[in-house]
């Protein structure tokens, strides 16, 4: 009799379209890198074009030169301001050494007295110049009869001064007086009160009348 063959159990199964030929690459591979993924924008290559290019770093001298610049430019602003602050704070000294100078010239020619004339008068004419110091001047030989007569005595109460415009060489000040006024005829003084309109001039370091007016 005859008997068909059996097949061993250590014979290999026919292949299939999914068993691999390789047995390695069936089983998953531990080692394979993961996957990158696709970044937007350009990938970090390395710059080969600036091989070899130096960095320009400045020198210690360069760097001392730009110091100095910058220490001078800083030395130039300062006295900038410097200066501005001195001109003016001049100027400032100015105008208020006018409006001292005409608030005391009107005081002065207000002021006058029959035993004082002479004196008076001299007081005033040492603080005129130009057209008033002229005019001022010319008025004396008659006014001095009149005062002398009359026993005038004219003193000065309060003074209050405004300055109009000023600067190094010129002044306009306006000055307000209330002046007690006595004479033969009314020997209890009467308060008078004058406004003066003085413009001033720079004479060497004193300031002096150039034209003084009555104003209402």
């Amino acid at each position: 009799m005859t008997m068909a063959p059996t097949r061993s159990h250590t014979e290999r199964p026919p292949r299939t379209a999914e068993t691999p030929d390789d047995p390695e690459l069936s089983a998953p591979d531990a080692e394979a890198p993961e996957a990158v993924p696709d970044r937007a924008g350009p990938t970090d290559t390395p710059r080969a074009g600036l091989r070899g290019v130096r960095t320009w770093r400045p020198s210690a001298r360069l760097l001392w030169v730009l110091a100095a610049l910058l220490v001078a430019a800083a030395v130039a602003v300062t006295a900038t301001a410097g200066r501005a602050t001195w001109q003016q704070q001049r100027d400032e000294d100015a105008r208020a050494a006018a409006l001292a100078a005409g608030r005391q010239i009107a005081v002065n020619f207000v002021t006058m007295s029959a035993s004082t004339f002479d004196a008076d008068t001299k007081r005033v004419l040492d603080e005129a110049t130009g057209t008033f110091a002229k005019e001022y001047a010319s008025t004396l030989a008659q006014l001095k009869p009149v005062v002398t007569a009359n026993k005038t005595v004219s003193t000065v109460e309060r003074a209050e001064a405004a300055l109009v415009s000023g600067d190094q060489d010129s002044a306009k000040v306006i000055v307000g007086v209330v002046a007690p006024t006595s004479n033969a005829s009314t020997p209890k003084p009467e308060k008078k009160t004058y406004r003066l309109r003085l413009d001033l001039v720079k004479v060497g370091d004193a300031w002096k009348v150039s034209t003084l007016d009555f104003v209402s």
